[in-house]
C-alpha cells in the first residue's frame, strides 16, 4: 500500500510541474533546455564623435597677425626688463597646426591678444619708473634710463658719478650763472631745448659723449 501511495504522489507531483510549465510558456522551457542557446542581446549603437570644426583661412589670419604683435610686444618688454637686469618674459606661445580646429585657433588667439595687453601695461609701468624712479635723490637711480636711451653699460658707473657731481640726480637742477640744466647740467650752447626732461637730458648727453667722450664735464 506504502509503495502504491508513495507512487501516486510522484505521478501527480510529475502532473503538477507539466502543467505549470505548460502555463507560463515556452520561454521559460527554453530557459531549462539545456540545448537552447540565449538569444543575443542587443548591442547599443556606438555613437560617432563630431567632427571638429575646421578653422577658417579668416581666422588663422588673424590669429597669427595677434601673434606677431605679441611677438613685437615682449621685444619692447624684454628691452625694458634689460634696463633693469630683469628676466625676460615669457615666450610668445607657438601657432597650431593649420590643420587644427576652430576651436585650437580661437583659444591661441585669445592667449596672444591677452598676453600683448599683459605686456603692454607692463612697458607702460616700465616706463613710467624709468621717468620718476623716486627714492633719493642720485645718480644711480637712473641708469634704466640711461640703457633705454643707449648709454654702453661700460659707461654707466662713471656716468652715475657724473650726474650725482653734475646734479645730485635732480631733475630739475639748474646753475644760475651758468645755466647749465638737467641731470647733466647741459650748457645752452648744446641747443638742448628741455634739458629738464630726464630722457632728453640723457640723450642729448649721449650725442655728446659719442663726440667728445667725458670732456664736457672734465673739472
Amino acid at each position: 500500500m506504502r509503495v502504491k501511495a508513495t507512487i501516486a504522489m510522484f505521478a501527480v507531483a510529475s502532473a503538477l510541474v507539466v502543467f505549470f510549465l505548460a502555463m507560463a510558456g515556452p520561454g521559460i522551457t527554453a530557459d531549462l533546455d539545456p540545448s537552447s542557446s540565449p538569444s543575443p542581446s542587443a548591442s547599443p549603437s556606438a555613437s560617432a564623435s563630431p567632427t571638429p570644426e575646421p578653422a577658417s583661412a579668416a581666422l588663422v589670419a588673424r590669429s597669427l597677425k595677434a601673434q606677431k604683435a605679441a611677438k613685437t610686444t615682449r621685444a619692447t618688454l624684454a628691452r625694458v626688463r634689460r634696463c633693469f637686469k630683469s628676466s625676460p618674459p615669457v615666450a610668445v606661445g607657438r601657432a597650431p597646426k593649420r590643420s587644427a580646429s576652430a576651436e585650437a585657433w580661437t583659444r591661441a588667439l585669445r592667449k596672444w591678444k591677452h598676453q600683448r595687453a599683459d605686456w603692454r601695461g607692463k612697458i607702460k609701468a616700465g616706463r613710467a619708473k624709468m621717468l620718476k624712479p623716486g627714492g633719493t635723490s642720485n645718480g644711480v637711480r637712473w641708469m634704466p634710463l640711461a640703457r633705454w636711451v643707449g648709454w654702453p653699460e661700460h659707461t654707466l658707473s662713471h656716468l652715475s658719478y657724473i650726474i650725482m657731481r653734475e646734479s645730485s640726480g635732480r631733475v630739475r637742477a639748474l646753475n644760475s650763472s651758468s645755466g647749465c640744466a638737467g641731470l647733466l647740467q647741459l650748457h645752452p650752447c648744446h641747443g638742448v631745448k628741455n634739458p629738464f626732461d630726464p630722457e632728453v637730458n640723457l640723450r642729448a648727453g649721449l650725442r655728446l659723449y659719442r663726440k667728445c667722450g667725458w670732456s664736457p664735464w672734465a673739472l
